[in-house]
């Protein structure tokens, strides 16, 4: 399984902010700071504001910062954000119908895997993500 590149922007921007949460920042040094294209992180960083996710406020003291304590913020919840929901009733297969009662050839392997993942984005938390300082995010 694999995120967009808006879904791993919005995962490292949102885990920058918490690790940097004790002043906000303007999209020019998320930009520089990360490495991301500019125009990207503006739209980006528009939509995560929208959604909640993200506050913005002007001025000289002003930029960007969670919304929302890094501990309420699921990964499901920034695929939401940025218009990638899960799809749970989904056929790996793309077949419309795929159940237990019609299932794909591959419908019984990719259950388990499946609730695995989805478990994975509905429990793990921002906050959660970087409590480890060895790993890259």
């Amino acid at each position: 399984m694999h995120f967009s590149k808006t879904t791993e922007y919005a995962i490292r921007v949102l885990s920058y902010l918490h690790r940097h949460n004790e002043t906000s920042h303007s999209v020019n040094v998320l930009h520089q700071e990360l490495g991301l294209p500019y125009k990207y992180l503006t739209k980006m960083m528009t939509e995560l504001v929208k959604k909640g996710l993200v506050t913005a406020s002007r001025g000289r003291e002003g930029g960007l910062s969670l919304a929302k304590s890094a501990d309420q913020i699921r990964l499901c919840d920034i695929l939401e954000a940025i218009g990638e929901p899960l799809e749970y009733e989904r056929c790996i297969l793309g077949f419309e119908k795929c159940d237990a009662s019609n299932p794909c050839a591959l419908h019984d392997q990719w259950a388990p895997p499946k609730a695995m993942i989805e478990e994975m984005l509905t429990t793990t938390t921002l906050d959660s993500l970087i409590h480890n300082k060895e790993t890259k995010l």
